[in-house]
């Protein structure tokens, strides 16, 4: 029986847009290389070091306060100037906002499941969501990696765990947990692993290909039974049909077996992190392989339409793409192999604060491999947003995740043994 492929466009009318990890610790080379045809780069792309942005200067967030192998920030949206800081051993600590003055606020306990997450690898706790009603409901997400009892015949040794929590006064309660969704996976690599309500108040989910490409050719990202290498958008307030969530209305496949109709997006290869812009416009950063000519890209996401991967590596051609496929193009590229060392884009979020005057509405995101942070402009053309402007902003090493605040100023995780946090501010 051939596998079953989603569409080449979405089965409903609509033609709106919406909206890896330790991040590539273990890259590998892909089967794919061998087959790749590199193409000259498009605009909306660089392959030299990008000019440094002045002005601008990188901070420590907690001056003096280390965590253990900081993954991911986040807040409630509550007004109460609370974070949230996911580590990746599988820990929650709550901090109150520090601006620079009086004593540095000191982290606390919020919620341990160390003894459920799997992490090593790219696993362990990968982030963490409020509900949009938080502050009355008290309802927050983990998503995590954890081993699978059940491997079955397929050797799917571990899965992708979203889970639901209740938060008490000052901690969350650990017997509250609710299991969400679950999806099984052969590896500990890839897992994206990102949850994050989006401006609908549905909850999206970022999966990665799993790194299974290179184990079989199913093509997982493009496989429509499959919930690896797609982007889900489910309402977790709600249970239908013996699931833990239910699949909202808008869904481009909520009835077309055998297409799994918590699908929003498919065709990823490890979008990390997920963001939204003023319009509703959701983007992410994707790392590519391994390899001197290796792209780390930036996509807007369009619903129900195909990114690329694993046909696409950036603009970067692997296989050659069937007709019809009508791949969604990539806002912005870089290739800095050609520049000397590795790379492994790791995606942010559109600035938002006031603090950096000169960062107002651009996107800012990061390479792992290079420890290096950087800001991207946007501009409209046609019927998509391009890249331009690219420029470094400064430097984390272990550069692994990125965050924010209400206020809309970003975070950075350092999450090798250093296990800082940063901010930006000015000069």
């Amino acid at each position: 029986m051939p596998t079953p492929m989603l569409p080449a466009t979405p089965l409903l009318s609509r033609s709106s847009t919406s909206g890896a990890l330790r991040t590539r610790l273990t890259l590998g080379c892909l089967w794919l290389a061998a087959l790749a045809l590199v193409i000259a780069l498009p605009a909306g792309a660089a392959d030299a070091a990008p000019p440094q942005m002045g002005g601008l200067q990188v901070i420590e967030a907690w001056p003096d306060v280390e965590f253990s192998e900081p993954i991911h920030v986040t807040h409630a949206k509550d007004g109460s100037d609370w974070l949230y800081v996911c580590e990746q051993p599988g820990r929650v600590k709550r901090i109150k906002k520090y601006r620079g003055v009086g004593a540095v606020p000191q982290p606390s306990l919020f919620l341990d499941i160390t003894k459920k997450t799997y992490a090593r690898s790219q696993g362990g706790l990968l982030s963490m969501a409020c509900h949009p009603k938080f502050k009355s409901n008290r309802l927050f997400y983990v998503c995590y990696l954890a081993q699978n009892p059940n491997p079955g015949g397929e050797g799917k040794k571990f899965k992708i765990v979203v889970a639901e929590y209740r938060a008490g006064t000052n901690r969350a309660d650990a017997n509250s947990a609710r299991t969400v969704i679950e999806i099984p996976k052969k590896t500990a690599q890839h897992q994206a692993g990102h949850v994050a309500f989006g401006p609908d108040g549905m909850l999206y989910i970022s999966v990665g290909d799993g790194n299974e490409t290179k184990n079989d050719k199913e093509m997982v990202a493009q496989n429509a039974r499959m919930l690896l290498g797609k982007i889900l958008r489910i309402d977790p307030s709600r249970r239908e049909g013996g699931r833990g969530y239910a699949i909202p209305q808008g869904n481009p496949w909520p009835n077309s077996a055998p297409v799994r109709p918590e699908i929003w997006a498919f065709g990823f290869r490890n979008p990390w992190r997920m963001c939204w812009d003023a319009a509703g416009k959701m983007f992410v950063t994707e790392p590519g392989s391994s390899g001197p000519e290796s792209r780390e890209w930036v996509t807007q996401v369009h619903y129900g339409r195909n990114h690329g991967w694993p046909y696409l590596e950036g603009n970067r051609r692997l296989l050659t793409v069937p007709a019809g496929k009508n791949i969604v193009p990539r806002t912005f590229e870089y290739v800095r192999g050609s520049s000397g060392g590795a790379t492994a884009g790791v995606g942010g979020y559109i600035y938002r604060g006031d603090r950096c005057k000169n960062l107002k509405g651009r996107y800012i995101l990061g390479d792992y491999m290079r420890g290096e942070i950087y800001a991207l402009k946007m501009r409209s053309s046609a019927d998509r947003v391009v890249g331009n402007g690219f420029a470094k902003v400064g430097d984390v090493p272990d550069l692994a995740s990125f965050g924010e605040d209400e206020q809309g100023e970003v975070y950075i995780c350092s999450n090798g043994d250093l296990g800082v946090i940063f901010t930006l501010a000015p000069k």
